[in-house]
């Protein structure tokens, strides 16, 4: 499936896209495959502000929610895979599809 026909992947990338526009920072591509720190540039802060407009626009915030699915830990469900690249973080939002509309959003 590509980029614009995955709703999850397509959110995930405009969220980057933002947060590098925000920062002065160009995003000729991003890509699934690509590293969240080493490809694109991505730090702990932009990171965290891409969680934020993700959960604005998806109406979700996975890292708060039980983990779902085979990543399911013992305690409560919070083990969590590694978020190293694009996929991984979309993979983190996948389980909680669909998404309900946030506020203000169409």
């Amino acid at each position: 499936m590509s980029v614009e026909n995955d709703p999850i992947t397509a959110a995930v990338v405009a969220a980057i896209r933002q947060v590098l526009h925000d920062t002065g920072r160009e995003s000729a591509s991003v890509e699934p495959q690509m590293l969240l720190v080493a490809d694109i540039g991505l730090d702990s802060l932009d990171l965290a502000q891409t969680v934020v407009l993700l959960e604005r626009s998806l109406g979700v915030d996975p890292f708060r929610a039980p983990a779902q699915g085979p990543h399911k830990g013992p305690n409560e469900g919070t083990v969590r895979p590694a978020i190293r690249t694009v996929a991984d973080l979309v993979g983190n939002y996948r389980p909680f599809a669909p998404f309900r509309p946030s506020p203000g959003k169409p």
